[in-house]
């Protein structure tokens, strides 16, 4: 299965300011620069079991299928 990347932008697409973003990067352990630059692996921040992050998820990937 091919890897879906959450963007920065799918995100404040999602109303999410960075601030907030920021915040939680940086409690749970995640490079934010790393992440407005790229991306994240979205299996990353699966992983942390947060319903905004699984929201940002289904937004990458509807994208990803042309949703």
């Amino acid at each position: 299965q091919e890897m879906t990347i959450i963007l920065h932008r799918h995100c404040r697409e999602l109303g999410y300011c960075n601030r907030g973003l920021r915040e939680w990067f940086a409690r749970e352990g995640l490079d934010w620069p790393e992440f407005v630059k790229h991306g994240i692996d979205a299996e990353v921040i699966r992983q942390r079991d947060n319903a905004m992050a699984e929201r940002a998820i289904a937004k990458a990937e509807g994208e990803a299928h042309g949703q």
